[in-house]
C-alpha cells in the first residue's frame, strides 16, 4: 500500500508520484523565476548606475503644502464707477469667471453684479448668460428695454423670452451643437473666420442661431445662419450666439486643443476676436471709455525669447545663443532640465562638469527657469505627490515615450527648482513641462512650490495671443496666482525654423497689429539656422517690439493686471483715479475720447489719448476737460 503524507486519516487520498513531464515543467518554471529575478536585479542595478550622485547635495528640505482652494467670488468684481462695462450675471453657476479672465487680459474695465438696477446705471450693459422671465424680474426686463430706447447699449447671449425680442430685432433662435465657426462680415481677412468648437471637443459647445426681425448680421455660422446680430433702436442691442464665458474658460484651461487652425506657428485669434467685439461695443457706447494697453508703452508687441535645454548637446550650445543675445542687448529665458538620470530619453547632462555652464547663463543675465527633472511625456499623468520629494531620493525614470515611473508633479517642480537655484544662484520662478505636458493640478503645484509663471500651453490651442490667469485644477472656478504665457512660435514642426522666417514674421506682424504677445521657443540642440533665425528676429523687431525674458515681461504683465483705474465725472469734466500702480512698471491706459486732452498729474501723464502710469502714488488723480 502506498504511504500517504501526514499519517493519514481514512478520508485522505494517496499522493501520486511526480512523472518526468511534470518534473521538466517544474525545472522550467524554476529557471524562468531565476531569469525574472535576475532581470529585475539587473534592471535595478542599471537604474542605480544611471543615477548621477552629487554626494554633498541634498534637498530641498521641508514640505511644500498645496494652498487652500476656495471658489472665486463674483462679488470681488463688483466695484468701480459707472463708466465701466457692466456685466449683469443672471446665473451664478455660469462661466462668468471666464468672462472676467478674458476681459482682464484684453484690458476692458468691467464690473460684475447680480443687481439689475446697479447694472443699469452704466451705459453699456452685458447680460450673461441668459435673458428670460425665469432669470430676471419683470421690472428688470422692462428696465433693459428702456435702457436701449434711451440710447444705451445692451449685449446678450441666450435670449429665451422676456419680451425683448423686438429690442434685439429677432423673432427667436435655434440651438445646436453642430456649428463650429463664425465668419465676421466686417473684419480683417486673417481673422474673419473664428472657431469655437468642433466634433473632437470634450463636449461640443452649443450655439444659438437667431431668426431675424430687423436686426443686422455681424457674423454667420458655416451653415449661413445668423450667429451675431445687432439692432439699432435708440441705442444698440446685440446678441452673440456663442457662450463667450464658457469658450474663454475652456480656452484658458487647456480644453480647446482640437478647435483652432493649428496648435502652433499660426495666427489664431478666435477668442481674441470675440472679446474685441465686446470691447468695441463698450468703446462706442460709453461716453468716457478706457482700456489697459496690452503691449508695453512705446512698443507694438512683446516678444519673449525662450530656450528649452532638454538634450545632451543643448547644454554646451546654449552658450552660443546667450552670447548672441547679450551682444544684441536682450535677455532670454532658459528652461533647463535637471537631468541626473540616464533613461529612455537621453543620457545624464547635469553633472559637476556641466553645472558651471548652467551658472554661466545666469552670470550673463539670462533667466534660469525649470524644464522639470524627467522631461516625461507622461508628466500629465503623474501622481500629485506628497510635497517632501528631494534629491537624491527622488528618482523619476522614463521607460518609453509614454511611460515613466517614480515621478510626481510636486517632485518635478521642487527638485528641479532646488538644483537650479543651488548651481546657478539665481531665483527660479518660471516653469515649462517637457512636451508641454501639463497635468490638471499643475497650477496648484506651481503655487505650492513657489513658481509664478507658466509657459505650458500653445497659443494656437488657447485661441489667444495674450497671457491669462490660470485656475486651480484647470476647472475655471478658483483663480490661481500663476499666469500662463502660451507659446506661439516653436522650432520642431516642419519645415526647418531657418526656412520659415518670413512665415513666422508674418504671424508676428498680425499679432503686433493687435498688440499681443509672441513667445518664441527654440531648442539649443543645434546652432546654425536656429541661431540665425533668432538673430534675424531680434534685428527685424528691435525698434518695434519689446524683446526679452519671461520673468521681465511677466513682472510687467502682473503690474498691468493689478493696476486699477476708475473714471468719474461727466459733461466734459473727467477725473481718473489710480490705484495699485507699480513704481517699476510703466503702463499705458488708452482714453479714446480724450485724444485732445493733455494733462500731467502725480506720477501720470495724459497725452494724445494715452495715459502713462509710471510711479503714481495710490489714489493719484488726473483731471481734464
Amino acid at each position: 500500500m502506498m504511504r500517504t503524507e501526514g499519517g493519514g486519516g481514512a478520508d485522505e487520498k494517496p499522493t501520486r508520484p511526480i512523472g518526468p513531464r511534470l518534473r521538466l515543467l517544474a525545472v522550467f518554471a524554476a529557471i524562468a523565476a531565476i531569469v525574472v529575478a535576475a532581470g529585475a536585479m539587473l534592471h535595478a542595478a542599471n537604474r542605480a548606475q544611471a543615477f548621477y550622485h552629487f554626494e554633498d547635495i541634498a534637498g530641498p528640505a521641508g514640505r511644500d503644502t498645496p494652498p487652500a482652494i476656495t471658489p472665486t467670488q463674483l462679488a470681488s468684481f463688483e466695484r468701480g464707477s459707472e463708466h465701466r462695462l457692466a456685466i449683469l450675471v443672471t446665473d451664478a453657476q455660469s462661466q462668468w469667471l471666464g468672462l472676467a479672465r478674458a476681459f482682464r487680459a484684453a484690458g476692458v474695465p468691467f464690473t460684475m453684479t447680480t443687481d439689475a438696477a446697479r447694472a443699469l446705471r452704466h451705459r453699456v450693459v452685458m447680460v450673461y448668460p441668459i435673458i428670460s422671465g425665469r432669470a430676471l424680474a419683470p421690472e428688470a426686463l422692462r428696465g433693459l428695454a428702456r435702457h436701449v430706447r434711451a440710447g444705451g447699449t445692451l449685449i446678450g447671449f441666450d435670449l429665451q423670452g422676456g419680451g425683448l425680442e423686438p429690442v434685439f430685432g429677432v423673432s427667436g433662435s435655434d440651438a445646436a451643437r453642430t456649428r463650429e465657426t463664425l465668419r465676421w462680415s466686417d473684419a480683417a481677412p486673417e481673422e474673419a473666420l473664428t472657431y469655437f468648437t468642433n466634433a473632437q471637443s470634450e463636449a461640443p459647445l452649443a450655439s444659438h442661431a437667431f431668426q431675424l426681425a430687423g436686426a443686422t448680421v455681424a457674423a454667420r455660422y458655416e451653415d449661413g445662419s445668423a450667429g451675431v446680430v445687432c439692432n439699432d433702436s435708440g441705442g444698440r442691442a446685440c446678441l452673440m450666439g456663442v457662450d463667450l464665458g464658457l469658450l474663454a474658460r475652456r480656452a484658458f484651461d487647456g480644453r480647446t486643443e482640437q478647435v483652432g487652425r493649428d496648435y502652433v506657428n499660426v495666427f489664431e485669434p478666435s477668442l481674441d476676436v470675440m472679446v474685441r467685439w465686446v470691447r468695441d461695443l463698450y468703446v462706442e457706447g460709453e461716453p468716457m471709455p478706457w482700456l489697459f494697453d496690452t503691449a508695453p508703452p512705446g512698443r507694438e508687441v512683446a516678444i519673449v525669447l525662450t530656450h528649452d535645454i532638454d538634450y545632451t548637446r543643448s547644454v554646451e550650445n546654449a552658450a552660443a545663443y546667450a552670447a548672441m543675445e547679450r551682444e544684441a542687448g536682450v535677455r532670454a529665458t532658459y528652461f533647463l532640465q535637471t537631468k541626473y538620470i540616464r533613461d529612455y530619453n537621453d543620457d545624464v547632462f547635469l553633472t559637476r562638469e556641466t553645472a558651471p555652464l548652467f551658472r554661466d547663463l545666469a552670470l550673463q543675465g539670462m533667466e534660469i527657469a525649470s524644464h522639470s527633472v524627467s522631461h516625461a511625456y507622461a508628466f500629465r499623468n503623474f501622481p500629485f505627490g506628497r510635497g517632501d520629494e528631494s534629491y537624491p531620493s527622488y528618482r523619476p525614470y522614463v521607460e518609453s515615450r509614454t511611460a515613466a515611473s517614480g515621478g510626481t508633479v510636486l517632485g518635478e517642480l521642487r527638485v528641479s527648482r532646488y538644483l537650479l537655484e543651488h548651481f546657478t544662484g539665481a531665483p527660479v520662478r518660471s516653469f515649462r513641462p517637457g512636451h508641454l505636458s501639463h497635468p490638471f493640478r499643475l497650477p496648484e503645484a506651481l503655487v505650492a512650490t513657489g513658481y509664478l509663471n507658466s509657459s505650458s500651453m500653445m497659443a494656437g490651442a488657447s485661441l489667444t495671443h495674450l497671457p491669462f490667469q490660470t485656475t486651480f485644477g484647470r476647472e475655471g472656478e478658483s483663480l490661481a496666482p500663476v499666469f500662463e504665457f502660451p507659446v506661439t512660435i516653436e522650432d520642431e514642426k516642419p519645415p526647418r525654423l531657418g526656412d520659415r522666417f518670413d512665415a513666422a514674421n508674418e504671424v508676428i506682424e498680425q499679432i503686433a497689429r493687435r498688440r499681443g504677445l509672441v513667445v518664441v521657443l527654440i531648442h539649443t540642440d543645434i546652432t546654425g539656422h536656429k541661431l540665425e533665425f533668432e538673430r534675424r528676429l531680434i534685428e527685424r523687431w528691435r525698434s518695434r517690439a519689446w524683446i526679452g525674458a519671461l520673468d521681465e515681461y511677466a513682472a510687467w504683465w502682473r503690474a498691468r493686471d493689478a493696476l486699477d483705474i476708475d473714471v468719474t465725472g461727466g459733461e466734459g469734466a473727467w477725473t481718473a483715479t489710480i490705484h495699485n500702480a507699480d513704481d517699476a512698471q510703466p503702463i499705458a491706459v488708452l482714453f479714446p475720447r480724450a485724444a485732445s486732452a493733455n494733462r500731467n498729474g502725480d506720477g501720470v501723464r495724459l497725452a494724445n489719448g494715452r495715459l502713462i502710469v509710471d510711479g503714481a502714488a495710490d489714489g493719484a488723480r488726473i483731471t481734464w476737460r
